[in-house]
């Protein structure tokens, strides 16, 4: 958590992912923002669907990192927002116990789910044990990272 007040941790950026080559993006985007003192929101990486559901608390906007393989070009970024039907199609497939679709439509039977909720995919190409991130992807991550903090600094100017 990188401010001392709670207003601004009721964003939450949730980075998901793998070990497994480029479906580490989540993950590394996470980590970037969380080495960044100047965020104004809670960051976490996503292992499990719990760590989602537990980060919710109070929580009024959710933004999610995530892999995904759509057919498009490797390292390109999608924007959706919940409960687009686009979103179970292009991230239907997970490494993770529970998708984040089924992490959104429990954290809606729960009654957690924030008012608003965007779906960064960050488009990839190989999640084979033991591989990096490939370059496309690497500098996708850079890209969201610049765009994700624009955004939230302007929320908090605003």
């Amino acid at each position: 958590m990188n401010f001392s007040t709670q207003d601004n941790w009721r964003t939450v950026v949730a980075g998901f992912g793998s070990p497994h080559g480029d479906d580490q993006a989540g993950w590394r985007l996470a980590a970037m923002l969380q080495h960044r003192p100047d965020v104004p929101a809670r960051v976490i990486a996503v292992h499990e669907a719990t760590q989602l559901l537990d980060a919710l608390e109070d929580c009024v906007r959710l933004i999610i990192v995530d892999a995904c393989q759509s057919g498009g070009r490797v390292g390109s970024i999608t924007r959706l927002r919940w409960p687009d039907a686009r979103i179970a199609e292009q991230h239907h497939h997970s490494s993770h116990s529970v998708g984040i679709c089924g992490a959104l439509q429990l954290a809606s039977r729960l009654g957690r789910m924030p008012a608003r909720v965007d779906v960064f995919g960050i488009e990839i190409e190989d999640c084979s044990p033991g591989q990096d991130l490939s370059p496309p992807v690497r500098e996708a991550i850079v890209k969201l990272e610049s765009t994700i903090l624009n955004e939230l600094r302007e929320v908090v100017h605003a």
